[in-house]
């Protein structure tokens, strides 16, 4: 056994078994979707999309409640990519990045990687932007959540799952997206939009702690600090 049997173990350990529990999970995770990605998504509702290490379907499912028809996942696990077909999903059972290889040039309107970046190296997430640039149409997206580099919390995303080697800041991905000629990045972070309840008297809160908090790192340590949360989406255009 290595560490990578964990990633084999996840979808046990995270309580996903069968297609019920595939819907269960796209419906607890839906709120933080409409709040962050929906405004992201193509208007087209046949746009040809992908989600890349699409694990056990759980947000392909969200697209297609969404009344996304095109949408298609990839995923390195038989046992993840089982219960998404369980769920009557699109999936392909193929490393990633070989599937990209693969792919036709200018083929997707929108490519998602949710929870991926973290697991591969510096290298291959070199090769992962080149080819997701090369496969996107013209003014497509690449929509990514990892761990937030930015945050002084990122430690409680990036080392709870032994698998994660590495993370980003907003201001690395900036310049390797422009160095793998994307047009531009836009970031939101899970923080305040992970609010769910009594956000009349919540979200005015957050942004005040969220205010007094940039205060105080900066006086102390001369960072300017936007995003804290432990995750953070980033919006890449071609």
């Amino acid at each position: 056994m290595n560490h990578f049997d964990y990633y084999q173990y996840q979808a046990h350990a995270r309580g996903i078994a069968s297609k019920s529990d595939v819907i269960r999970k796209a419906q607890e995770d839906a709120f933080i979707y409409e709040r962050i990605v929906r405004s992201w998504l193509p208007d087209d509702k046949g746009a040809r999309m992908a989600d890349l290490a699409c694990g056990h379907g759980s947000f392909l499912w969200w697209l297609k409640e969404q009344g996304y028809s095109n949408a298609r996942g990839v995923d390195s696990s038989p046992e993840q990519i089982s219960l998404a077909e369980s769920a009557g999903l699109v999936v392909e059972n193929a490393d990633v990045i070989e599937w990209l290889k693969q792919q036709s040039p200018n083929n997707y309107q929108t490519l998602f990687a949710i929870d991926f970046i973290e697991h591969i190296s510096k290298d291959d997430f070199m090769i992962f932007l080149s080819e997701c640039q090369r496969v996107l149409s013209p003014n497509g997206m690449l929509i990514l959540r990892y761990p937030n580099g930015d945050s002084p919390f990122v430690g409680m995303n990036l080392y709870n799952d032994i698998t994660h080697v590495w993370t980003y800041t907003t201001n690395c991905i900036n310049g390797l997206a422009s160095m793998h000629r994307f047009s531009s990045v836009s970031f939101d972070d899970q923080g305040i939009s992970a609010i769910r309840d009594h956000r009349w008297i919540k979200v005015p809160m957050a942004k005040v702690l969220d205010a007094g908090l940039r205060f105080v790192f900066r006086s102390a340590s001369r960072e300017k600090i936007k995003f804290w949360n432990s995750s953070i989406w980033a919006r890449i255009k071609k």
